[in-house]
């Protein structure tokens, strides 16, 4: 009896003393993941080519190695995935948009809903933006199957309307691709993600005023 209540007071004192140390891991990895997502929003929309290049390759470095340090978080591989497709844009490199992919698979396996199903939304412009010719995993098809189901997780998320507004830009039609950048614009702010929601409303504000400009030639 003594032995058996000497090692339940042991593991109790072990545990207690792992719960502080848990409590700082989660601490730092939030307080990781809203500075990457504040250097995201400046580093994606960076107008000066080379610095953008720049800083979001060593951005993608340094959510490499959290991805790494945190496997089992599903927003530590969103990230990894957010950031890598950024990166694809100003790389045209089809094995970042692998990695970039592949990152957001883990994410959407681990959490589907995680970032208020951003996952969802970035793999729906990843897979729509990529070719499927010489080896590229493209498909329109999933694309919109993603970013409906964005939009279905999120009726207001400003990153799944904007994504699908510029589809159906790309697509000419206009008339949709406005329908869907209003209510892009009037999406609300979400509470600690200022940069990132001012970043993505610029650019949505910029495609509605090409939209328009379009609409207009039309008529």
């Amino acid at each position: 009896m003594r032995n058996y209540l000497g090692l339940s007071l042991m593991m109790t004192i072990a545990a207690m003393s792992l719960a502080p140390a848990r409590a700082a891991r989660a601490e730092s990895l939030d307080d990781s993941l809203l500075t990457i997502e504040d250097r995201w929003a400046v580093a994606a929309h960076e107008t000066n080519d080379k610095r953008k290049r720049q800083n979001l390759r060593e951005l993608l470095d340094d959510v490499r190695g959290l991805h790494k340090l945190y496997p089992e978080k599903p927003e530590a591989a969103a990230w990894h995935g957010i950031v890598a497709r950024s990166y694809m844009d100003v790389s045209a490199s089809m094995r970042i948009a692998k990695e970039a992919r592949d990152a957001l698979l883990v994410a959407e396996s681990i959490d589907p809903l995680v970032l208020d199903g951003q996952v969802y939304a970035h793999l729906g412009a990843l897979y729509s933006e990529v070719s499927s010719a010489f080896g590229g995993f493209g498909s329109k098809t999933r694309g919109i199957g993603y970013l409906w189901k964005a939009i279905t997780v999120d009726p207001q998320g400003i990153d799944a309307n904007y994504f699908y507004a510029e589809l159906l830009f790309k697509e000419k039609d206009y008339v949709a691709a406005r329908n869907v950048l209003l209510r892009a614009n009037d999406a609300p702010e979400r509470p600690g993600h200022p940069k990132a929601d001012r970043a993505r409303k610029l650019e949505v504000v910029n495609l509605l005023a090409a939209v328009e400009r379009k609409l207009e030639d039309q008529s």
